[in-house]
């Protein structure tokens, strides 16, 4: 009976994911507002009866994409900013991750998962739930880059994580307004600022280890 249940819970899982899948292609080329049991199944090629009896409801399902989404997403995001250890680095990275969610179609996913949480109280507490884990990485990154600077523990670094990704989730929705072109700007623009930093970091700690 064990090994039958084990199957059986394999293969739901497996519908599920492919349900959740279903649901992601949706919002990317049809929207929030397209986001309908029979535009779903139609993306993933099953039965739209299969959706409510796996998740009871078309919100059940978008909220479990946001999960789905961004535990997909953060675990590379952790990868790629492991062992970071200047802010030039930091924004490059930056940089890097956020062309590629715009090819991937993770920012549309992303922006109209906003929009439909806009008016669904239960969905917005789900999406700020998800940014927490995204705000500790960045926190982990900020506090490795300023390790052993004169900066570091001169400041909360939890706060400036929350401004970081706050300014990065901005920079992801604006680029449905302009297309990239201003994003393009700004990252130009952080790459010299974080350069700067850097430098006045490296001289703040040169001029304390000859102080001493």
């Amino acid at each position: 009976m064990t090994a039958v249940f084990s199957d059986e819970q394999d293969k739901s899982m497996d519908t599920k994911e492919r349900i959740v899948l279903a649901a992601i292609e949706t919002l990317k080329t049809e929207g929030i507002t397209g986001a309908s049991a029979r535009a779903i199944a139609r993306a993933g090629d099953f039965n739209q009866a299969l959706i409510f009896y796996h998740f009871g409801s078309i919100d059940e399902v978008l909220m479990a994409a946001i999960s789905y989404t961004s535990q997909q997403r953060i675990e590379r995001y952790r990868e790629r900013l492991k062992g970071l250890k200047t802010l030039p680095e930091l924004v490059a990275i930056g940089s890097e991750l956020h062309h590629e969610d715009m090819n991937e179609g993770n920012l549309t996913v992303l922006t109209q998962l906003m929009a439909g949480a806009a008016g669904n109280d239960e969905m917005g507490k789900r999406l700020r739930d998800e940014f927490q884990p995204w705000i500790d990485v960045v926190n982990e990154s900020v506090t490795a880059v300023l390790e052993g600077s004169p900066l570091a523990g001169q400041f909360p670094t939890e706060d400036l994580a929350y401004a970081i990704s706050s300014m990065f989730l901005g920079a992801e929705l604006l680029t449905h307004l302009d297309k990239d072109q201003a994003n393009e700007t700004l990252f130009d623009s952080l790459g010299m600022f974080a350069d700067m930093v850097q430098n006045l970091l490296g001289m703040s700690a040169l001029f304390g280890d000859t102080s001493s």
